[in-house]
């Protein structure tokens, strides 16, 4: 990325660092004398070794739009708790009934900050990739505060999201040309928008070759009881299936006579049943995975042929 996108919304930037300052604001432990130490914090702050890895691969996991990511309000319509994270790599990545996201380093809307940290010439090799994840970052508070409600959701005190003293008028003002910033500006994680954390857990090992992406679980209590429901489904399809076979084979050795004729076709209706609901179940998954790879694969190429056609 050249210098110049971060300066396209030059005007909306806060001059609050324009003053001599000692250290990073809210990271008094940083000089801003050493450059290298705050580089080292931005690494840490916006840069996921994991996720860089596996960038290229996302498509797998997740809709190829950097504007798949839904307001604060929105989050909450879909029942979702919001979880402050400080870890890059598990902004915008939820599970179930919860999604993870980093607040909003007051520094990181400095003017003064990007000109003097992230849109110099001199730096540390990493430079160029801590300028597009800290961007990449900052497009997505376009997409999460759509609206004053979801500026109010941020600025809660159990989430601090955003700092409190923003108004309504200047966040707007901040954040109106986030939105044009394209995607190739930014690092190829945010290329994507939200991520499924059961998605990013299963490839792990194939793609990270870890045996997980994030644990949600600490208690084996937690995690053994996710396998309990479909545990007790399939042993109640086979109890179900052997209960029948038990019948027919009893009726074979006794003879069909009288009532013993519906008693084994009631049997075996509940045997082919039951067998019929535990294969129309899988053919539903596989049919559910196929269809979601199908459009997965689609965008994709169709992504590439845009690509192509712009160069």
């Amino acid at each position: 990325m050249a210098l110049a996108p971060p300066f396209a919304f030059e005007h909306q930037l806060t001059r609050e660092l324009d003053q001599p300052a000692r250290h990073v604001p809210g990271r008094p432990r940083v000089t801003l004398e050493d450059r290298s130490k705050v580089w080292d914090l931005l690494t840490r702050e916006f840069c996921s070794n994991d996720l860089n890895r596996i960038a290229d691969r996302l498509w797998w996991m997740s809709k190829q739009d950097s504007g798949n990511i839904s307001p604060l309000h929105r989050q909450l319509v879909k029942r979702r708790a919001i979880i402050v994270t400080e870890d890059p790599k598990l902004h915008l990545v939820w599970i179930h009934d919860r999604i993870f996201i980093k607040p909003l380093p007051r520094y990181i809307t400095s003017y003064a900050f990007w000109r003097d940290y992230l849109c110099t010439e001199a730096g540390s090799a990493g430079l160029e990739r801590i300028r597009r994840a800290t961007l990449g970052y900052l497009r997505t508070y376009y997409y999460l505060v759509k609206h004053e409600s979801d500026l109010r959701i941020a600025q809660d005190p159990n989430l601090c999201l955003i700092p409190p003293d923003i108004t309504w008028e200047q966040f707007c003002d901040f954040t109106s040309s986030l939105g044009d910033v394209p995607d190739r500006d930014v690092s190829l994680r945010y290329a994507y928008g939200e991520i499924r954390l059961t998605r990013l857990n299963l490839y792990a090992p194939l793609l990270l070759g870890k045996s997980y992406f994030q644990r949600v679980e600490y208690q084996y209590g937690t995690y053994f009881s996710r396998f309990y429901g479909l545990i007790l489904f399939v042993i109640g399809i086979m109890s179900v299936v052997l209960s029948g076979l038990q019948v027919v084979v009893s009726v074979g050795e006794r003879g069909v006579v009288g009532w013993t004729g519906a008693v084994l076709w009631v049997s075996v209706t509940v045997i082919v049943t039951s067998c019929t609901l535990l294969f129309t179940l899988g053919l539903l998954l596989v049919y559910k995975v196929a269809k979601e790879w199908k459009f997965a694969i689609r965008d994709r190429l169709r992504l590439l042929e845009e690509k192509r056609a712009a160069e």
